[in-house]
């Protein structure tokens, strides 16, 4: 269920907040599942309990979004350390009408800002009602390729609607006709808890857009790059 509730912001602040839960599911018959168990038993499991005490937002206005995470205190750090990473995030993200930017702070080669195109979408006239909202399905990929040069592919599908015509949704996933309400993945899936409207006069720190760090900025091609050069000096050192 989806509550609305409505409160008051001055443009130059965000018109809406929308909160995400996340979920994670591993299928135990992967090999990724296999791995984890070998090196650390029980943690997937432990993730799907503390999931539940993790909590995106989604903060926009008119021309760009932020999606960050919500600090709080976990029962059980490292199981919630896993859901995040297994959930794409590891900084803010912010959209913008052509591309969109994330914050990559934990890798060893270095912090930056990263430039990226928005996924190519195909959309469907499967719809359904997610609360009061009737949503409608479209579903993209990525791929990956692992140090033996091997393709895998990532599907994800989304779920938005026109109800609420803003191209933004969770983790970079956007510019498509309307809110993204649910999005979903083979480890994760995003979904609307809460959605705040503000009015034209509120300009208060709680609908405050917050701010990119002040990192160089690359594109998503010379990340991808550094991250393959970083990975053939670790696996020369093991």
């Amino acid at each position: 269920m989806i509550n609305v509730c409505f409160s008051q912001t001055n443009k130059q602040y965000a018109k809406v907040k929308v909160s995400y839960s996340v979920k994670i599911h591993l299928d135990k018959n992967q090999e990724i599942y296999k791995i984890f168990e070998e090196f650390s038993p029980g943690l997937v499991a432990r993730a799907e309990v503390i999931d539940s005490e993790i909590d995106f937002s989604l903060i926009f206005n008119d021309s760009n979004s932020i999606f960050y995470l919500e600090k709080k205190l976990f029962s059980d750090k490292r199981a919630a350390k896993f859901v995040i990473n297994n959930s794409s995030y590891y900084g803010l993200v912010k959209q913008q009408s052509n591309n969109y930017i994330t914050e990559e702070l934990q890798e060893a080669f270095g912090k930056f800002l990263v430039t990226r195109p928005y996924k190519k979408w195909e959309l469907h006239e499967e719809t359904k009602r997610i609360g009061e909202y009737l949503c409608f399905k479209a579903t993209t990929f990525h791929t990956t390729t692992n140090p033996k040069g091997e393709v895998f592919k990532h599907d994800f599908t989304a779920w938005y609607t026109p109800q609420i015509p803003y191209k933004f949704g969770p983790a970079g996933y956007g510019s498509l006709p309307g809110l993204i309400i649910e999005l979903q993945s083979e480890k994760v899936s995003f979904g609307v808890k809460r959605i705040q409207f503000y009015d034209e006069k509120e300009k208060r720190k709680k609908n405050r857009m917050p701010r990119l760090r002040r990192l160089k900025r690359i594109t998503e091609e010379k990340f991808e790059n550094l991250a393959a050069e970083d990975e053939k000096r670790w696996q020369s050192k093991h």
